[in-house]
């Protein structure tokens, strides 16, 4: 699986992609965010807050769907075609146009 990143969570990682090889365990979306995390620390505080719940103004999606609508969340299954793309925290105007839909 790969994670992409865009705007300025591409600036933090500094990469536009990483893909992950060493998934050990289960493969579900809040573990991949810890091997995330283990590779490049400084993305974790743009990510979770102090009780490491994901922040809700972080825009995550796997394969360009929000897995925050899904029932079990970050909990999520994930396999080694899936795609997480990851962008720079929404500041204001929040708003989940697939909830609209």
């Amino acid at each position: 699986m790969q994670f992409r990143f865009y705007a300025n969570m591409r600036t933090i990682v500094g990469q536009k992609a990483f893909e992950v090889v060493d998934a050990d365990g289960d493969k579900t979306l809040r573990n991949i965010l810890n091997i995330l995390i283990g590779k490049f620390p400084a993305v974790h505080p743009y990510l979770f807050n102090s009780s490491l719940d994901l922040l809700p103004d972080v825009p995550i999606f796997v394969n360009g769907r929000n897995p925050r609508l899904e029932e079990i969340g970050l909990d999520i299954p994930l396999g080694p075609d899936d795609i997480i793309s990851m962008f720079s925290p929404i500041s204001s105007g929040k708003i989940n146009v697939e909830v609209l839909r």
